[in-house]
């Protein structure tokens, strides 16, 4: 299992003001993984979780309607750049590693994106990117990336590298 080393936490924040630049970020982020990341999603219904990993399937190219909420099968698999394992635990009141065969999934080289992560019973004892999406306005949301360890500080060193400070996103992005 992969457990969280105690260590300052590591965080970028970022705003979007619609589901194309909620998308885009999760690209952005694609663009950076090697394989075998987790990544923690947490938030509201409705704030845009499946919308960020639409954008994070577009960024493996995968064709982003193929990414539904899979709220009913909970566990959908995908082949693109690297594999993708899109797991929503919205329908579980709580789950642990061992359920679901969540530990094959979670523990591998492709990227599990988790939404609803926090209904894990070990989920802060795991090594994750978190990744929290919430309302901030209106017509606004908020997705603050935040890393624990090492390796989850790389990859927001390398999403920040690469993109800056959050800054507009154009149409042709």
């Amino acid at each position: 299992m992969r457990q969280t080393a105690q260590s300052e936490r590591v965080t970028f924040v970022v705003e979007t003001t619609s589901a194309h630049q909620t998308k885009t970020w999760g690209r952005r982020l694609a663009s950076v993984l090697e394989g075998g990341e987790l990544l923690g999603l947490s938030g509201e219904l409705g704030a845009g979780k499946t919308v960020f990993v639409k954008g994070l399937a577009h960024g493996l190219n995968l064709r982003d309607e193929e990414i539904l909420s899979p709220s009913f099968t909970m566990i959908q698999e995908h082949r693109g750049r690297l594999p993708l394992y899109h797991i929503d635990l919205y329908r579980l009141e709580q789950v642990a590693l061992d359920d679901l065969g969540l530990r094959e999934y979670l523990f591998s080289d492709a990227i599990a994106a988790v939404e609803w992560f926090e209904r894990i019973r070990e989920a802060g004892e795991l090594s994750c990117l978190a990744i929290r999406i919430s309302y901030a306005g209106a017509n606004i949301r908020r997705i603050e990336f935040e890393a624990a360890d090492a390796r989850y500080a790389g990859v927001i060193g390398r999403l920040k590298a690469g993109f800056g400070r959050s800054r507009p996103v154009s149409a042709a992005e």
